[in-house]
């Protein structure tokens, strides 16, 4: 899907940046614990569940459902055209994303609508995960 962004894009680091690359590549990945092995989101130094300090991403299916969602008419920065759907999905591996949900109908997504990953093409460099609903008949 190739949309149009005036918004800012990220600035990856060294934790960040195996993620937008797979990303890129069309693949979502997560960080897991190597010590209690839990995901979570976003990467950090340490586990936020067990603290500890090893962890590798792995690749998630990408699939869960909406946990919250709310629709934005009024958005925080110009570089953020209004109106956008933003939810926190949970994904079914046990582990939560703030994202975009895109294709939607002028209300929230519906908490418990199910969800898949799919990718806003930006340009050569970058690629965002979204996510949308898995039966689009949910919405009407």
């Amino acid at each position: 899907m190739a949309v149009q962004f005036t918004r800012p894009l990220p600035s990856p680091t060294e934790l960040t940046a195996p993620f937008w690359e797979a990303a890129r590549n069309h693949r979502l990945i997560r960080p897991v614990c190597d010590d209690c092995d839990r995901s979570f989101f976003t990467p950090q130094l340490i586990c936020p569940h067990c603290l500890g300090e090893r962890w590798n991403y792995r690749i998630s299916i990408g699939r869960g459902f909406v946990y919250s969602s709310t629709r934005v008419h009024r958005s925080p920065s110009p570089a953020l055209p209004a109106p956008y759907e933003l939810a926190i999905v949970e994904i079914d591996e046990g582990w939560h994303m703030l994202a975009n949900i895109v294709a939607t109908g002028p209300a929230p997504t519906p908490i418990g609508t199910r969800v898949e990953v799919t990718w806003l093409e930006v340009d050569e460099h970058w690629t965002l995960p979204a996510f949308q609903t898995t039966d689009i008949e949910d919405l009407r």
